[in-house]
């Protein structure tokens, strides 16, 4: 599961780190004192390969087309198609958002479980965004660039025979809370956009942000996006919004994730059963924050090999997903 995306944990496990060892209790408390201040903002900080290098414009196996342009900056998604489709099959369809708390990341982190679900027959797609760090962006900016993401795929379902009534969306830590809001959360559109209905048919979520309207989240952003974007954080929280119907969702949770803990993760599924939508909670003992990335730097070798079994595992349940969706063949 290590293949095509080691470059992009450098950036993202400082971050990472931070959250889930330096700041054991911040998930639980409202209020971030000075050094905990300064720890976020030296870890927000974009180093010049950030700013500078372009998201990858050739990913072995896909193809790369530009969805969106912001002034001089050309947003990309790639995508997989499978090979030896009979002429006129339409298969459904996996769009996954990369995780970097909105300030960078690599679009590379999904490559591995876009090129494995391309060979079972499903269309993927891997996209950029707009962070921080390259476009000097907001989350706001992210919400509105997934949702173009998505309505460019359903748009141009015919052209790569994608079923338009089986199109997920995916993503981790961030990109799972951008995955999360195409589906919930209304507005924040961009007004060039067509009109093309933006939510999935289904969400896979690994460690998602699902409350970015919680006391500690709002602390949080305030420290990365500034407080503006912070005060309007229950207006894009999926928390806030699963009235609006969540189509079947899986989420991949670590018990020891601490930036976003595991217990957000089950009242945000209880709150979907309650509303008769289909949400499995899928739990990983000891896993921290980001457990299906490569974590480079620890000193922990077994961690490690945990990781990967992980990573694996979420891959296993991702394929079970679908085939009870209808979306995979039965092995």
């Amino acid at each position: 599961m290590q293949s095509g995306y080691s470059m992009q944990i450098r950036g993202a496990v400082a971050v990472l780190l931070l959250c889930s060892g330096v700041v054991p209790a911040l998930a639980q408390q409202p209020a971030i004192d000075e050094d905990v201040a300064r720890q976020f903002a030296e870890a927000a900080k974009c180093s010049p390969s950030e700013v500078t290098d372009p998201q990858a414009l050739h990913i072995n196996g896909s193809k790369p087309f530009v969805y969106k342009r912001i002034g001089e900056a050309k947003l990309r998604l790639h995508v997989f198609t499978p090979a030896g489709r009979k002429a006129g099959a339409r298969s459904p369809a996996v769009v996954f958002f990369y995780g970097g708390g909105f300030i960078f990341g690599d679009i590379r982190r999904f490559q591995t479980q876009a090129t494995h679900l391309a060979l079972r027959g499903i269309v993927t797609v891997l996209v950029d965004y707009r962070v921080k760090c390259r476009h000097g962006s907001s989350i706001l900016d992210s919400i509105a660039d997934a949702k173009s993401a998505m309505r460019w795929v359903r748009g141009h379902a015919d052209e790569f025979g994608i079923d338009s009534s089986r199109i997920a969306a995916a993503g981790s830590s961030a990109g799972g809370h951008l995955a999360a809001a195409t589906a919930l959360v209304p507005g924040f559109d961009d007004p060039a956009d067509e009109k093309i209905d933006v939510r999935p048919n289904a969400l896979i979520l690994y460690n998602p942000g699902l409350d970015t309207g919680a006391p500690a989240a709002r602390a949080r952003m305030a420290l990365l996006q500034g407080k503006a974007v912070a005060d309007r954080g229950r207006e894009f929280s999926p928390f806030d919004h699963i009235e609006r119907g969540l189509p079947p969702t899986i989420i991949f949770q670590g018990t020891a994730d601490v930036l976003t803990p595991i217990e957000i993760a089950e009242q945000f599924c209880l709150r979907a059963e309650a509303l008769q939508s289909q949400c499995e909670l899928v739990s990983y003992d000891g896993a921290p924050h980001g457990f299906t990335e490569i974590w480079m730097g620890l000193e922990d070798a077994s961690l490690g090999v945990k990781t990967e079994e992980w990573a694996e595992d979420t891959m296993r349940r991702t394929d079970a997903f679908l085939t009870k969706l209808g979306w995979l063949p039965q092995r």
